[in-house]
Order: structure tokens, then C-alpha cells, then sequence
């Protein structure tokens, strides 16, 4: 597809013909979480509390648009943030629509770290890897990225802040669209499992952070 601007004038029309639209890719999926259409509709979405129920949504297709979901994060996950397990674990149930902040038991805010597991064979540490990180809605969200070490100092990938779409506090199931292109060098990886750790930074309130779209690693094809 050609690339280059586009000039838009009062009272004209352009026929730009027909555009497809290309993925990127750099090679083939080593794993993958979701399904890439821009939401966050294929999550798990949970119930809202007794209190919360709007009767208006109940067996309905729009389960995000019960009130309150931000608080259920952290009172399923009271022990322990989400653990996704790759050939084990379902997107389905298992992966939350919305990564907010953990809110604890006196009202304080927490930044949240989800772990995906993953197993590798064949690791070549002076090759390189993409991970494929899209985003369907953020409110002042940054997202560190690490492998294998929750707690260097340094992630291997800071999003930075970033969105204000407000998606989570309407109830919503998406936002505007971002899409992360992570370079990933092989010397973070390991034979056999490896951890990929996101943790979203910014606790400054229940409706702080971001819904995945897909979540994808590649291996680059030489």
C-alpha cells in the first residue's frame, strides 16, 4: 500500500481506491492471547456485585456494562495477580477484561503485575523475538514490560503514560487504539518456561488502566 498524505478540501471528493490493511508480522507465532478485532469483548468478564446489578444487562451479550467491575479485579484476585498459563489457561475465563490497579482493603492503590508463562524450545539467544502488545482502551495507564525477573529495575519495555478514553469508568469495551512493537532479544529468554511479566505502574485511581486487545510473541524470521 502507498504511504503519504492525503489532502482533504471543502466540497471535493477522493476516490482513494481501495485500502487493505496489513498486520505486521515478522514471523510466526510462538503463542498468542485474544482475538485481534480492537476490544476486549472476548475476556473474562465477571459479575457485578448483588448491590450493583442493573437488571437492564442481566443475560446480555454487554456484560461490561454492569456498574462497579473495577473493584472485582482485585476481590477475585485477593491473594495473587492474574497467572496466565499458555496451552493451559483459556482467555476465555482467565484472562480479565480490564488490568486496573489492585485496591486494598483500606482504599489504597496498587500497581497490578499479570504473568503469562510460556514454554520454549530451541531458544537461539542471538536471535530476535517480537512481542505484539494491542491496546483497546487506556486511561493514564503505562505498562512495564519484563522477562524472566519481576524485579530488575529496568524493564525491558515501558509504555510510558499513555490514553484518556476512559473506557473502563463508562463502561465501555474499548477505546482508542494503540499497538506496541517490543523488540525482544533472545538472551532474555530460557530453555523450557519462561515468564513474561506486565505490570501496569500508574495507581492513581479505580479506573486507571488498560484493556488488551491481542498479545502476541513472534519469532523473527531471519
Amino acid at each position: 500500500m502507498k504511504e503519504g498524505s492525503i489532502n482533504i478540501y471543502s466540497g471535493c471528493r477522493i476516490d482513494i481506491g481501495i485500502l487493505i490493511y496489513e498486520p505486521p508480522r515478522d514471523g510466526p507465532t510462538i503463542w498468542e492471547i485474544g482475538v485481534p478485532d480492537r476490544t476486549a469483548a472476548e475476556f473474562f468478564i465477571p459479575d457485578p456485585k448483588p448491590c450493583h446489578i442493573n437488571k437492564l444487562f442481566l443475560n446480555h451479550p454487554e456484560r461490561f456494562r454492569q456498574y462497579g467491575l473495577w473493584e472485582r479485579y482485585s476481590e477475585i484476585f485477593k491473594d495473587n495477580d492474574l497467572i496466565y498459563t499458555v496451552g493451559t489457561s483459556d482467555w476465555r475465563r482467565d484472562w480479565c477484561f480490564a488490568h486496573t490497579c489492585r485496591i486494598e482493603n483500606d482504599g489504597s492503590f496498587h500497581p497490578a503485575t499479570w504473568q503469562v508463562k510460556f514454554q520454549l524450545r530451541g531458544v537461539e539467544q542471538k536471535s530476535p523475538y517480537k512481542l505484539r502488545l494491542a491496546i483497546a482502551s487506556s486511561t493514564n495507564a503505562a505498562i512495564q514490560v519484563r522477562f524472566n525477573d519481576a524485579n530488575i529495575y529496568k524493564p525491558h519495555f515501558d509504555t510510558m503514560q499513555f490514553g484518556k478514553d476512559n473506557a473502563i469508568a463508562r463502561h465501555g469495551i474499548h477505546g482508542l487504539y494503540h499497538l506496541f512493537n517490543i523488540d525482544v532479544s533472545g538472551n532474555w529468554l530460557v530453555e523450557g518456561e519462561n515468564t513474561l511479566y506486565l505490570t501496569q505502574r500508574k495507581a492513581t485511581g479505580p479506573f486507571t488502566g488498560v484493556m488488551y486487545d491481542y498479545l502476541r510473541l513472534e519469532k523473527v524470521s531471519s
